[in-house]
């Protein structure tokens, strides 16, 4: 399970926007091959295929975290801006994907 820290103020704007955040995968300088580093996109929208999705549920809001960003310790949820320019921001994704190591015997 993903840990999730938001502050009052920006769950409070999230619940006015939908109740439910999507964070999907975004490869900047490779789309074709999924290679490079990796951004996030956020949405407030239910994802229509949720197999790709781990769901989890906090304070009545839905995330919908695709498989294949790999959330450090815990994600972070900010409001930034203000007024009509207020867009939601994260943090606590792994940039880069992390080879497995293979130890030898």
């Amino acid at each position: 399970m993903t840990a999730i820290n938001i502050d009052k103020k920006t769950a409070a704007w999230v619940i006015k926007n939908g109740a439910s955040v999507t964070l999907d995968p975004i490869y900047p300088f490779n789309q074709t091959k999924e290679r490079g580093p990796v951004d996030v996109m956020l949405t407030f929208e239910t994802p229509e295929n949720s197999e790709k999705y781990d769901v989890t549920e906090d304070k009545g809001i839905y995330y919908y975290i695709h498989r294949k960003l790999y959330i450090k310790k815990e994600l972070r949820l900010r409001i930034s801006g203000f007024g009509p320019f207020q867009h939601l921001s994260c943090s606590g994704v792994s940039r880069f994907k992390k080879k497995s190591q293979i130890v030898s015997l």
